[in-house]
């Protein structure tokens, strides 16, 4: 018998983006999956929608909570309550292309930590796939910068034995949950298949959408892993916190930041700060 995959997928009042992200769960061309909606005491309907949901797909679990207690607490309860060998994860706001489960289903082995895939950054008008390469992902790649993206499949199992999503991070949890994983099983793999898409058009903000909280989080992401940085790891991690800060990149900035895993991003942060205007134009382009 095909083995159960449970899907994590937290919400909090986003009625209209939930209906895609579960309905792309129920299109999967792999069926024996177990969604596992936690709604953090939505106001919007969420509960009603999710509720008649479930009389017509007994593959659907819910839990509500009466208050917010974010997303990681979230996960990490359908991950201990769920039932799948495996497991992996949907942002409400997210949609999972109909191969998904399958092709990681299919691409996993036991050896790894974990199977994560590219993704497609979707603008709106337009769509980037990013991460779209085939890598071995052991822990130096996974300190230059969040290799896997912010889902992974894997036993569900082990994200318990790792101690499952850190609550107290404000941000960057998805990378601190795969560098334990790394950490404790060895090396992750990704495979080229582009198989899910992270939506920016629609106004709401994402999970960590303040600067602040982002900045924080890096920092505290930083105070877990310095020890297992190399020199390489913390040229790369400054110049994402200098980003992230909203600073302009200078040529002074470049020539400090520049390596290998990051050239690209470095080049083009500076070419942003450079001509402002060209880069909010093309950004409205996009979208």
């Amino acid at each position: 018998m095909s083995p159960l995959v449970t899907v994590w997928l937290p919400t909090y009042n986003r009625l209209h983006l939930l209906k895609r992200a579960v309905d792309s769960v129920l299109a999967q061309t792999y069926k024996n999956i177990e969604l596992f909606i936690v709604d953090n005491g939505s106001k919007d309907g969420t509960q009603e929608f999710i509720r008649d949901l479930m009389l017509r797909h007994p593959n659907i679990r819910y839990k509500r909570f009466d208050e917010n207690r974010g997303a990681c607490n979230a996960r990490n309860y359908a991950i201990l309550n769920g039932e799948g060998l495996y497991a992996t994860g949907l942002d409400d706001d997210d949609e999972f292309l109909p191969n998904r489960i399958q092709s990681l289903l299919e691409a996993f082995d036991k050896q790894d930590a974990f199977v994560c895939s590219g993704y497609y950054w979707d603008y709106g008008s337009r769509r980037k796939a990013i991460l779209s390469s085939q890598l071995s992902i052991g822990i130096n790649e996974q300190l230059n910068f969040n290799q896997a993206s912010n889902q992974v499949f894997t036993f569900r199992n082990r994200l318990i034995e790792s101690g499952l999503f850190d609550p107290d991070l404000v941000s960057s949890q998805d990378w601190d949950m795969w560098t334990r994983l790394i950490l404790k099983y060895g090396n992750g793999k990704r495979i080229a298949t582009v198989s899910y898409i992270v939506h920016t058009a629609h106004d709401l903000p994402r999970i960590t959408s303040s600067e602040d909280a982002r900045v924080r989080g890096l920092e505290q992401f930083f105070s877990k892993y310095e020890m297992y940085m190399s020199e390489q790891n913390k040229k790369c991690f400054s110049f994402f916190m200098h980003y992230t800060q909203g600073k302009c990149v200078t040529l002074m900035d470049v020539k400090r930041f520049y390596c290998k895993p990051i050239a690209v991003k470095v080049i083009k942060a500076w070419l942003a700060s450079l001509f402002p205007y060209l880069a909010r134009k093309r950004l409205e382009i996009l979208k």
